[in-house]
């Protein structure tokens, strides 16, 4: 009797188990502050209402690893979501023209290149490659610089200028080109890397110059603004096929509101963080105009080498026009 008792019980253990709602953990190397803060509270919240079901853990700022390791659990289904910028560069860097510094001068243009042919290649591959499905964008805003000890505003000033990059090659290509020595490495080790002066700048999005706490190491804050930055929300391709039809919809109108949220919040976040940092002595460099007319011809030269055939002229078009 006891073992009959045992055997339901068991059985009913693993029915339960069979049917429990999948746990969905969501990691990136961003900080949980400004703009990604935005996008993580709405979307949990918003989840919370769709599919109380579904558990969310949250790991943000590099605490299961720099993002290249988060691209390879998400890949391999460790992670379920993940929140990231670079992951182009590894599976298809000859598609993203996004990346390419100085070509759209809008985030307008950015989303009509996304939502175009390219774009959508852009998202077959990172199935094919990535083991993932792209669910959203969110805006970070451009891409700022900071330096210590000197600052630039010209072509020719930038040249010599020690300057951390992540491993994106077409932007390793580009900064090279343009005269500054490049020191590749992972965006955890940015702060110490300033403070001790084996770099002297680093190029970031705000929200993570500020939630990363770079600006306390750095003397300028330089307006290149170089890049449209964006994050790309991407999940575990097999976790998503074993959703069911309304936990997946509900996932997907959980990232819908919170990458609005994210996107009209982006501009006057970034106006915040701007005030704050210069409220905290670092001296803001508008760059002069020339510099962006004196980096073109390099920027094109560079992402031809690297882009797909077609893939810089339909950047240019959504981007509104010739590059100039």
């Amino acid at each position: 009797m006891k073992l009959k008792m045992l055997i339901m019980a068991l059985s009913a253990f693993l029915v339960s188990a069979a049917h429990a709602a999948p746990k969905i953990t969501l990691a990136s190397s961003a900080p949980n502050t400004g703009i990604n803060k935005v996008f993580v509270e709405t979307f949990v919240s918003e989840l919370k209402t769709g599919a109380p079901d579904l558990k969310v853990e949250v790991f943000m700022d590099s605490q299961l690893g720099a993002e290249r390791e988060l691209i390879d659990l998400v890949r391999i289904g460790e992670t379920t979501i993940q929140m990231g910028v670079i992951h182009s560069s590894q599976y298809y860097p000859e598609l993203d023209a996004t990346l390419v510094p100085y070509l759209f001068q809008t985030y307008d243009g950015v989303k009509r290149f996304l939502a175009g042919p390219i774009g959508k290649k852009m998202g077959e591959a990172l199935k094919a490659k990535g083991n993932a499905v792209v669910l959203g964008y969110y805006y970070q805003g451009a891409r700022w610089t900071t330096t210590r000890g000197r600052s630039f505003s010209t072509v020719d000033e930038l040249k010599g200028v020690k300057i951390r990059m992540p491993k994106i090659p077409l932007w390793i290509s580009i900064w090279s080109g343009l005269g500054a020595t490049i020191a590749p490495m992972p965006s955890k080790e940015v702060f110490s890397a300033m403070q001790a002066g084996v770099i002297d700048a680093q190029e970031n999005m705000l929200s993570n110059i500020w939630g990363r706490r770079i600006h306390e190491v750095s003397q300028y804050l330089v307006a290149t603004k170089h890049q449209q930055s964006y994050i790309t929300v991407m999940i575990n391709q097999d976790f998503w096929k074993g959703l069911s039809d309304a936990q997946r919809a509900a996932v997907q109108a959980a990232v819908d509101k919170g990458t609005a949220a994210a996107d009209a919040e982006a501009s006057k976040v970034n106006e915040k963080i701007v005030a704050d940092i210069q409220a905290a002595g670092v001296k803001l460099v508008t760059p002069a105009p020339a510099f962006r007319k004196a980096a073109l011809p390099i920027v094109e030269k560079a992402a031809r080498d690297i882009l797909a055939p077609g893939v810089w002229e339909a950047a240019v078009e959504a981007a509104g026009g010739a590059a100039n």
